[in-house]
C-alpha cells in the first residue's frame, strides 16, 4: 500500500476497516460533503494527499492501540472480555472528552480483537476496565499522553504554540 497516494478502493477500505459510514468519513475526516467524499471513493476524484495523511494516523493510533494491548494482555494471556458501546451516547458515560470519531476507532479496535484476538468477548453490560490501556488511550492516560501534555504546556507558557 502507498501512503504517498491511496486509490479509490484503498480508501473505501480503510474507511470501513475504521467503522465510519461514508457521512461521518466526510464529516470527521475531510470535512467536505458526502458527495465529495463519495467521488473519491468511486474514483471519479483523486484521493487529496491530506486524506491520505488523516486516513493513515487514524490507521496508526488504531494499530498503537491493538499492539499496546496486545502487549498488556500478554502477561496475563488473552484479551477477554471487552466492553462494546452500541452508541456513540453510552460510549461518552465512560470516554467524556472523545469524539463520535473516536467512538469509531474504538469499535474498530474491538472488532479486530473479536475476530483475530482468540479468547475475545465482547458485552455492553460491563463495567469497564480502567486500569486497561484502550481506557487509559481514550481517556488521554496513558505515559505517553501525560508526558506529552506536559511537554505542551511548557511550549504553551513560554509561547511557543497556542
Amino acid at each position: 500500500m502507498s501512503w504517498q497516494k491511496l486509490n479509490n478502493f484503498e480508501l473505501q477500505a480503510l474507511r470501513k476497516l475504521l467503522y465510519l459510514d461514508v457521512s461521518e468519513a466526510a464529516e470527521f475526516v475531510g470535512k467536505v460533503a458526502n458527495r465529495t467524499w463519495q467521488y473519491w471513493e468511486s474514483g471519479r476524484s483523486q484521493v487529496p494527499k491530506d486524506i491520505d495523511y488523516e486516513m493513515y494516523g487514524l490507521l496508526s493510533q488504531r494499530n498503537q492501540l491493538i499492539d499496546e494491548t496486545l502487549l498488556e494482555t500478554h502477561e496475563q494471556g488473552d484479551v477477554g472480555v471487552l466492553k462494546c458501546y452500541h452508541t456513540f451516547d453510552a460510549f461518552v458515560v465512560d470516554y467524556p472528552h472523545c469524539t463520535k470519531l473516536m467512538w469509531r476507532l474504538h469499535q474498530s479496535v474491538l472488532a479486530h480483537f473479536f475476530a483475530e484476538g482468540g479468547e475475545v468477548g465482547l458485552e455492553a453490560d460491563i463495567p469497564v476496565n480502567k486500569e486497561s490501556y484502550i481506557y487509559k488511550w481514550f481517556n488521554g492516560l496513558t505515559e505517553q499522553q501525560i508526558e506529552d501534555a506536559k511537554v505542551q504546556e511548557i511550549f504553551r507558557r513560554k509561547g511557543i504554540v497556542d
